[in-house]
């Protein structure tokens, strides 16, 4: 008599292969929102649980990745590694000075942020355009963004490091945009425009949209959580 598969088997392929088609639909869709977003959109996707309320902030903030270790540059050519983190929470977003539309914004926010936020926290604006990017143009773009400050690192170096901290460890979209999709010649990423919360132990623990309502309460609220812990 011939040999039937087991049922236990066919059911565990089946669901792999409901897994793969999601996984699949996941990447179709992600790549359909990056090719029609508007120019003007100020948003980017993103799978991390975005804090958008005060009042979502209830509990212990949850365990969201860790930081690996990591050795980059700042914009004053100074080595900058994980290590020079730890023991005191930060601030990350992701940036490239060529960026003609949110990239500014998200400086510029971040600067008025830090006169109402804790003089203690730490900021790390990481470079997705690294060819570019030298220490250099990063302090001009710094300065001009309103940022002369020495715990605000914007942080360059080998493509590979930057996009492992970046989308590994921090969880951020980084994405080459494609030419014939190109407002203009310096329209060259798509990327998140997220503020995300590291505590002082490199642990990933709220991501927070640059232009949410009330950021400075709900920053103020998840770091008075962490220092509960």
């Amino acid at each position: 008599m011939p040999a039937h598969p087991m049922p236990g088997k066919q059911i565990t392929r089946g669901n792999v292969a409901w897994i793969l088609l999601g996984v699949l639909l996941t990447l179709i869709l992600l790549n359909v929102y990056v090719k029609n977003r508007s120019p003007n959109d100020p948003h980017t996707p993103s799978k991390q649980p975005i804090i958008k309320d005060n009042a979502e902030i209830t509990s212990n903030l949850p365990v969201i990745s860790k930081i690996q270790p990591f050795a980059l540059t700042n914009q004053n050519g100074a080595p900058i590694t994980h290590t020079n983190l730890i023991g005191t929470p930060w601030l990350a977003n992701i940036i490239f000075t060529r960026c003609p539309t949110v990239c500014p914004r998200l400086t510029q926010t971040l600067s008025q942020l830090r006169l109402k936020l804790p003089a203690q926290l730490n900021y790390i604006s990481l470079t997705t355009d690294p060819t570019f990017d030298t220490p250099e143009k990063l302090k001009a773009f710094a300065e001009a963004n309103g940022s002369n400050e020495t715990n605000w690192h914007f942080l360059t170096g080998p493509k590979e490091v930057l996009m492992k901290l970046a989308v590994n460890d921090l969880k951020l979209v980084s994405l080459p945009k494609e030419i014939a999709r190109q407002e203009n010649p310096s329209d060259l990423f798509v990327h998140s425009s997220l503020y995300i919360l590291v505590d002082s132990k490199g642990q990933v623990r709220a991501y927070f949209e640059h232009d949410a309502t009330n950021l400075v309460q709900m920053i103020q609220t998840a770091l008075e959580k962490l220092e509960k812990e």
